[in-house]
């Protein structure tokens, strides 16, 4: 049987490992005949010039590779393409462009939408101590992440998961969620539903002030304390905020916990101390659950190496 050909669009290692997954399986009834990407990016401390991981990907197995901007003038592209996969693509699809495939785009989502769309959708549900979550195949459509649901799975958040742990098996779900509805595709029996769209929730993107923490809350979380209302890391409270719910279920000491396998690696739970009068950034770089009471176990001062978090307090008498 001839197989459907794909269009690929991503960009980051974890939707390298999807096209890496579809590359792969011989007895997937796809063809990838192009992927587009991001364009190189200054990257390390010398900012050198790199490609995506999806580009990598695609180079390795002599894949025709596109970066956005030559997709953008140049949709032709894609005439003769059975089918789109969009995966942490990074840029919005114009509605002209959707039309093109013979099947349209499908995006793969890591969220049960319609909650969480947006930017950090693997972030939020850890931040928000969310006991599940999942992943979502969707028929693109005109609006960001709107159209008809295609196929959906939860996933159980477990207590020691990190954002890297989970994006990988948010990923992997969305890989079986593509093989399993490319066949029902082309056995005709694929179904779609409308998103409830009244639940929708947002996420944003996150920036380097998201991380921040004052000491003193810090100070909380050796002590094994619960934090006030108005300690609540402010990401947290202005969703709590936006969407009418209650910002008290989050001054346990647990939520400091989840503040920080939610943001980490990047943008990193982070506090200042003052070191011989001067206000130093110290990275939380490590961080454990022992029942219900986060320990911290490295960290990293600003302008040193990462050293366990017992060596630095004794160091500088924290």
């Amino acid at each position: 049987m001839k197989k459907l050909s794909l269009a690929f669009f991503g960009a980051p290692n974890f939707a390298a490992d999807v096209l890496r997954q579809i590359i792969d399986d011989a007895a997937l009834p796809v063809s990838v005949t192009l992927v587009v990407t991001q364009p190189d990016r200054p990257a390390g401390r010398k900012q050198v010039l790199t490609p995506t991981p999806v580009k990598l990907v695609a180079q390795k197995h002599n894949l025709p590779v596109f970066e956005s901007s030559q997709l953008t003038t140049n949709y032709q592209l894609l005439r003769g393409v059975d089918l789109a996969l969009l995966y942490a693509y990074g840029n919005i699809i114009p509605t002209e462009m959707l039309k093109i495939p013979r099947w349209g785009f499908w995006n793969i989502h890591p969220s049960l939408l319609p909650l969480y769309k947006g930017s950090s959708p693997i972030v939020y549900p850890l931040l928000l101590g969310d006991k599940t979550t999942g992943t979502s195949l969707i028929q693109m459509d005109e609006r960001v992440d709107h159209g008809e649901i295609i196929d959906q799975e939860v996933y159980s958040i477990q207590n020691e998961d990190s954002q890297e742990m989970v994006r990988k098996r948010l990923s992997d779900i969305g890989y079986k969620l593509f093989k399993k509805n490319i066949q029902l595709l082309i056995d005709g029996a694929l179904q779609k539903k409308e998103q409830a769209h009244k639940k929708a929730t947002f996420t944003r993107l996150l920036t380097k002030a998201d991380g921040y923490i004052p000491f003193a809350t810090v100070q909380k979380i050796i002590r094994g304390e619960g934090i006030s209302k108005a300690e609540i890391p402010p990401i947290i409270a202005e969703y709590c905020e936006k969407y009418h719910l209650p910002v008290t279920n989050h001054q346990p000491p647990t939520t400091i916990y989840n503040f920080f396998r939610a943001l980490s690696p990047w943008p990193g739970l982070w506090t200042t101390i003052p070191i011989n009068g001067v206000e130093k950034r110290l990275k939380i770089t490590g961080m454990e659950i022992r029942g219900d009471i986060p320990t911290i176990t490295s960290v990293q001062l600003e302008g040193k190496t990462e050293v366990s978090w017992p060596i630095l307090k004794k160091a500088y008498g924290l």
